[in-house]
């Protein structure tokens, strides 16, 4: 099939792309400048557009059966819904028969007063009000935030993983490769179309994490549960103050409502999308970690 995803030059899109190259689909993408940047996977086809522009974003979805929405990491309630809202009239227009909304992280059951949570409850209810075919997946916390290329420095470095998260806490993780597996299976199962799936669903605590990366780069490594409040201090400087306060929000979220976050029936999904995520093992073997 032919398949639209936004986003398909960066982390989860990219993810995304490539699982829907490897069943043999074909994959679209809009860039505002395709020269520059982030360059897409081999086989993605790249025309220039954005979700600003909902013309644009008809054109790469002519012909698609199926296209893939994932929430950008934007921290403007006005700006989140124009982009959905675009997305949701060019595929209106043009007839596409299958839309994947991917959350990008928990899907809260109503507003939270955090901006970074609501914004992915308002662009829920444009899709539910759409009267499009859509299917909606709710990932948790990204096991390639911990193997970011700025971060595996630090590891090596001072071998601490340093995260705001306790470290004897089990919490729901998923690695962008399983991401774009569940998207890719999802696009098969039109007949679910109208639910909403938590997808990931291992849980493990940040100790564990710490120990299966020691043990594959052959070093003692601390875990270190980073206060909120500092964490946030600590993303300002390259982020700003509002995207650093909203991404901190997040945790603020699990700490507060650990039990709404991490008690969802992933099994379920599983058993349904024919998914079976990866261990600890499994995802850390698939890391560089090499400082280079």
């Amino acid at each position: 099939m032919k398949v639209f995803v936004n986003g398909a030059t960066g982390f989860q899109g990219g993810a995304i792309a490539q699982a829907l190259l490897n069943d043999n689909h074909q994959v679209v993408t809009v860039k505002r400048n395709p020269a520059e940047g982030n360059s897409a996977k081999n086989g993605v086809k790249v025309l220039q557009g954005s979700l600003e522009n909902q013309d644009s974003l008809a054109q790469a979805m002519k012909g698609a059966h199926a296209a893939v929405f994932s929430i950008p990491l934007v921290f403007d309630m006005e700006v989140a819904t124009s982009y959905a809202q675009n997305f949701i009239e060019a595929a209106k227009k043009e007839n596409v028969g299958l839309v994947i909304n991917n959350t990008t992280f928990h899907l809260a059951k109503e507003s939270t007063g955090f901006l970074a949570l609501d914004m992915k409850v308002a662009t829920q209810k444009l899709f539910d009000a759409s009267g499009l075919k859509v299917i909606t997946l709710s990932p948790n916390i990204y096991l390639d935030n911990i193997a970011a290329p700025w971060s595996i420095p630090v590891i090596l470095e001072h071998k601490v993983i340093a995260y705001p998260l306790d470290a004897d806490q089990k919490n729901p993780w998923i690695s962008h490769a399983d991401l774009g597996k569940y998207v890719a299976r999802a696009i098969a199962k039109p007949e679910l179309a109208g639910t909403t799936l938590p997808i990931g669903g291992n849980l493990f605590t940040g100790k564990e994490i710490t120990a299966a990366i020691g043990a594959k780069i052959n070093k003692d490594l601390n875990f270190v549960s980073v206060p909120v409040d500092e964490f946030e201090k600590q993303l300002t400087p390259g982020f700003g103050d509002l995207a650093a306060r909203e991404i901190s929000n997040l945790y603020r979220f699990i700490a507060q409502n650990h039990s709404e976050f991490s008690d969802k029936d992933f099994a379920k999904t599983n058993e349904i999308l024919g998914v079976q995520p990866q261990s600890i093992n499994e995802w850390v073997d698939t890391v560089n970690w090499s400082a280079n």
